[in-house]
């Protein structure tokens, strides 16, 4: 029941350094978000750990959209790094998915977000 809109998107450029892959800005986040919402709309963003997300908020404020809101945590949460923790290395604090709030990995094709060939 969400929409997937990407504000940044994953490349192919590995960093070995950092361990992920680097991200483009999506030049038409904006324009998408515009298309669906409205100004005034109730907007919660989120992504995997929260940063991203701030992000796409302030971009959001600045184009004038004044109801947006962070999920803080994201979805997956914070990195364990308790070496004694079973869940150590795992994005296993706070977040969405840690916190047992209603969650499902069935996506609805309709609200996902889709490269266009």
């Amino acid at each position: 029941m969400a929409y997937n809109i990407p504000s940044k998107f994953f490349t192919m450029d590995f960093s070995a350094e950092k361990k992920e892959y680097a991200l483009k800005d999506n030049d038409a986040y904006i324009e998408m978000v515009k298309s669906l919402f409205k100004p005034d709309d109730v907007i919660m963003v989120m992504c995997r750990s929260g940063h991203r997300s701030a992000a796409s908020v302030n971009k959001l404020t600045e184009a004038g959209f004044t109801k947006v809101y962070n999920i803080i945590d994201g979805f997956e949460g914070d990195v364990d790094k308790d070496e004694k923790s079973p869940t150590v290395g795992l994005r296993a604090i706070n977040g969405w998915k840690n916190s047992k709030i209603p969650m499902t990995y069935a996506l609805d094709p309709t609200l996902v977000y889709q490269q266009k060939k």
